[in-house]
């Protein structure tokens, strides 16, 4: 069984100015749910690049297997010496913009990754193997926020770690922003209640690993209500941190929306300030909804709120954010799944 790696963030503790800045690049802006598209046909992808079956068009929404087939190729991202089979589709591309890539449901550890118009080994401009941001089973592939070129064609290659093989489900499509929403706070949530960040300010609310080691416990299953900005001639960004504890394993859905460009970050917080290993990162445009799933195991987490960057953002700027467990339904008459639909 592979382990997952773990990225250790010492720079974004107590709201980095913008030179000591090292924010690693998550999965990009706005994640559609991977369960609202499912596969409505059957494209088994061909075995190698001179006999790539041909995506029709975007979205596309296929089945498969790699049972059967032979192990032509590899990519290194970051586990290597795969021995699976792997079959290969090819698509051009008739718009300039982002694509999404997703085996999230499929019955095997997969591996995915896309040559542009032509095979050179090694040479692929994008690679999964493991993406924790897919809900369901661990160790399952998507490529988030691909960048292509209309006129090129992109050879993809669906793939297993190590020895794996076996069905799986295909989906390919133009990254969307669809889930418009605003920052109305809905009814019950709960309220950050910080003071609006200001030029010397000092955060003694919430600065979680900052100078003050403050969080807040606005508790699981629940709306954060909350604001953020730049101060200090736009050197600093005021970062929110909310803990959380979990007593079992569940997978858990996080949310964010915002007037700003916003990022939100979660660690595992069970070895305390020195050694906060990062779980994900990500960050959408104003006025989008954020989605992010991972599968925790029971332990103290850190849900973190902020501005992406240091963009004069002013301070008292609002977001709505959520921690729910995924699929959960409170008695209330609202849940972020309905947010959702709320926010279209």
């Amino acid at each position: 069984m592979k382990a997952i790696a773990l990225v250790v963030l010492v720079s974004l503790l107590a709201g980095v100015p913008a030179s000591a800045s090292s924010t690693p690049s998550g999965a990009a802006p706005a994640k559609p749910d991977p369960g609202v598209a499912p596969p409505v046909g059957h494209l088994q992808g061909g075995d190698t690049f001179e006999t790539a079956v041909v995506i029709p068009e975007l979205p596309h929404y296929t089945t498969g297997t790699t049972a059967g087939y032979v192990d032509d190729y590899d990519a290194f991202c970051p586990y290597t010496g795969s021995i699976s089979p792997d079959v290969v589709y090819a698509w051009t591309a008739d718009v300039t913009g982002p694509i999404d890539i997703l085996l999230c449901e499929s019955d095997y550890d997969t591996k995915v990754y896309v040559f542009e118009n032509e095979y050179v080994p090694g040479m692929w401009i994008a690679c999964n193997d493991d993406n924790s941001d897919c809900p369901g089973p661990m160790y399952r592939s998507w490529i988030h926020y691909l960048e292509i070129t209309a006129g090129n064609t992109y050879y993809v290659v669906v793939d297993g770690y190590g020895g794996d093989f076996g069905d799986y489900i295909f989906s390919m499509y133009e990254t969307p922003f669809t889930w418009e929403c605003d920052v109305a706070c809905p009814t019950g949530a709960f309220d950050e209640n910080e003071p609006d960040c200001h030029d010397g300010y000092v955060d003694e609310t919430n600065s979680g690993c900052g100078p003050t080691y403050t969080w807040q416990h606005p508790g699981f299953n629940t709306f954060i209500c909350g604001t953020s900005g730049n101060y200090d001639d736009n050197g600093f960004r005021d970062m929110d941190w909310f803990e959380f504890t979990l007593d079992e394993a569940k997978l858990v859905e996080f949310t964010v929306c915002a007037e700003f460009p916003v990022r939100f970050w979660l660690f595992d917080g069970s070895e305390g300030c020195e050694d906060p290993a990062l779980i994900m990162t990500d960050s959408i445009p104003p006025n989008f909804l954020l989605v992010g799933w991972a599968d925790l195991e029971p332990g103290t987490w850190w849900f973190i709120v902020s501005v992406d960057g240091w963009l004069d953002v002013p301070c008292g700027s609002h977001y709505v954010a959520s921690i729910f467990e995924f699929g959960y339904t409170p008695v209330e008459k609202a849940s972020w799944g309905s947010i959702k639909a709320m926010y279209r």
